[in-house]
């Protein structure tokens, strides 16, 4: 049933939610990405675009610091930025991914970090080893930006790392003494920018779920207005919510309508003789027979004690009476099993009304229905009784 499901699903989150590292339930994951889209979609086109025009501002520094290559510099530089632009706006634009534009710009700067390096060790420049602590900027913009998935952050991170100190040491020839200086300067900023990459995602996984647990908590709470606590059916005033919304909203020509209601046979005498429990167990029975027996339209409650009530829309008099028919032979054909064994057999007894052209009055129809269930229990029960009335 949906109203276990969400019950299910409000203890799933409450449980995830205490777990020092949060993640996202797979029933909720493509929903978590549909939420964070339009907060998120129009951050990362930003902050791609800005951590470019970061990239590209280094041709200026290139142009003084590394003068040999300086104009190599510049152009390719402007080209590897000029298409991670590019890419940026279409994704952007087409796409419409927040997983691919959450990595887009990691991604982007293993491509940058590469061409970095390249530069560097094309260069001839005695600023080399110095200018290489510039490139701590990559592992900074790379980490700090991802909201939505930090594992796959870890493998970026570690590729890009791994080309830093390889183009590190290719920079300083080897001299491991320079190497190491670099490495113990990188490493706390790499761990630093994991640890608010790790903090954002959480952060949007921690948001996301409160959220669905906010909206499970409102549907329950409405589901426990509107619904019977023992039968899971409609409860009454639901049912005349639902019933006067669908008479008074129907459009012309007016579709035929009628109405069922039913009760238990001798349920007073289950009671004595089994006690409450077992009457329970028996009206809850008859409510999953009902649900199953009816069809999708078909609106139905439980009214009162052992008394259920039907609306059957675009329904004429004989196809209720049919309806009606093979739900008393679906009860009449079922038993609840006792401890003891037994089966305990019970049976309903239906009144039908028909809601007329002029007659549109709930309440009337309902009171005609009532008089039909009591002619039919006043006939044996077990039985079907029709208030017939004029259009």
């Amino acid at each position: 049933m949906i109203n276990e499901y969400k019950k299910e699903s409000r203890v799933l989150i409450k449980k995830v939610l205490k777990q020092s590292f949060v993640h996202v339930p797979a029933q909720f994951r493509q929903e978590f990405y549909h939420y964070h889209q339009p907060q998120l979609f129009k951050f990362f086109l930003q902050v791609n675009l800005v951590a470019q025009l970061a990239y590209i501002s280094y041709v200026i520094a290139d142009w003084f610091i590394l003068s040999d290559v300086g104009f190599t510099a510049i152009i390719l530089k402007s080209l590897y930025t000029l298409c991670m632009a590019l890419t940026t706006i279409a994704i952007y634009k087409f796409s419409k991914s927040i997983l691919l534009f959450d990595l887009m710009l990691p991604m982007s700067i293993i491509g940058a970090s590469i061409l970095w390096f390249w530069l560097l060790n094309l260069s001839n420049s005695p600023d080399v080893p110095i200018y290489l602590y510039a490139s701590l900027v990559f592992i900074v913009l790379a980490n700090l930006c991802v909201q939505i998935r930090f594992k796959a952050v870890l493998l970026i991170s570690f590729c890009i790392s791994c080309i830093m100190l390889y183009g590190a040491y290719v920079a300083v020839s080897g001299n491991l003494h320079q190497l190491k200086l670099f490495a113990l300067i990188y490493t706390p900023v790499l761990l630093f920018s994991l640890y608010i990459s790790w903090n954002s995602t959480q952060k949007s996984r921690i948001v996301f779920l409160h959220s669905k647990l906010d909206q499970l908590n409102r549907e329950a709470l409405n589901i426990m207005a509107h619904t019977d606590v023992l039968t899971g059916l409609n409860n009454r005033r639901h049912f005349i919510q639902l019933a006067n919304y669908h008479i008074h909203g129907q459009l012309k020509p007016i579709q035929p309508l009628t109405l069922l209601m039913f009760d238990v046979d001798k349920f007073k005498n289950i009671n004595d003789q089994y006690g409450h429990f077992i009457g329970d167990h028996v009206l809850q029975q008859i409510a999953d027979i009902s649900r199953n027996a009816l069809r999708s339209q078909d609106i139905i409650a439980r009214f009162g004690g052992e008394e259920f009530i039907i609306l059957l829309p675009r329904t004429t008099l004989h196809q209720a009476q049919e309806i009606a028919e093979r739900l008393r032979k679906a009860i009449e054909s079922s038993y609840l099993k006792l401890e003891t064994q037994q089966k305990l057999k019970f049976t309903v007894s239906i009144g039908i009304a028909e809601f007329g052209q002029k007659n549109r009055d709930l309440h009337n129809v309902i009171r005609m229905a009532d008089q039909a269930l009591y002619q039919a229990k006043a006939s044996g029960r077990n039985a079907i009784s029709i208030y017939k009335t004029a259009s």
